[in-house]
């Protein structure tokens, strides 16, 4: 089914391609296949999302938004206050925990929290070190919610898998200095192992 999608998805494309080739700008028709390329992945994307194959989905989805004009996140500066949400086409994925958005034309990315200890918040509305710590939380209990957020801060955060090691470290340094044993909870957020995390899972963890 992927790959008849994918293939339709080409087809498009190509159609696209040949309508406006009489005539057309150079350029200009490098852009309408491009951003028609990009759409039509981002269809695929969708799918895949409501399959639930949000590990293959969001990879499509991030090349997507580099056909259609989507800003990495060097070129965002940590944030993206400035980018403004387009009346076009908008993808849109919703799990226990979190919602998010993107603007196929404008390429902005937004969501909501819908459980934690930042829920009813905006994602834009969360510092970057929030951000980070979202991931975090999600990433520590091994829930696909991490994936969500992974792509987001690729988008939004210059060098945030940086910050969220700094971020772990200091967690366990200050478990460290309260001169006792870190709690599971904390051990297991340092590791990135779930609650569920046999022994094996621990030991792997330990050598990462």
């Amino acid at each position: 089914m992927v790959y008849f999608l994918a293939g339709c998805a080409l087809l498009l494309v190509i159609l696209f391609g040949a309508r406006l080739l009489s005539g057309a700008n150079p350029r200009k028709l490098a852009l309408g296949m491009r951003k028609a390329g990009g759409v039509a992945l981002f269809a695929v994307a969708g799918f895949l999302a409501l399959r639930g194959a949000l590990p293959i989905a969001i990879p499509i989805a991030a090349f997507a938004l580099t056909l259609v004009g989507g800003r990495g996140a060097g070129g965002l500066g940590g944030g993206f206050g400035s980018a403004q949400k387009s009346q076009g086409q908008t993808s849109h994925v919703e799990t226990e925990r979190l919602e998010m958005e993107l603007d196929h034309d404008s390429g902005y990315m937004d969501g909501k929290v819908r459980a934690g200890r930042f829920s009813g918040r905006a994602l834009s509305s969360l510092s970057d070190r929030e951000a980070i710590e979202l991931y975090n939380d999600f990433a520590a209990d091994r829930l696909k919610e991490a994936s969500l957020m992974e792509a987001y801060l690729d988008w939004r955060v210059a060098g945030w898998r940086e910050q969220a090691e700094d971020a772990a470290e200091a967690r366990a340094g200050r478990a460290r200095s309260r001169g006792g044993r870190m709690s599971a909870d904390e051990a297991r957020a340092v590791l990135e192992v779930g609650p569920d995390a046999s022994e094996e899972d621990i030991r792997q963890a330990h050598r990462r």
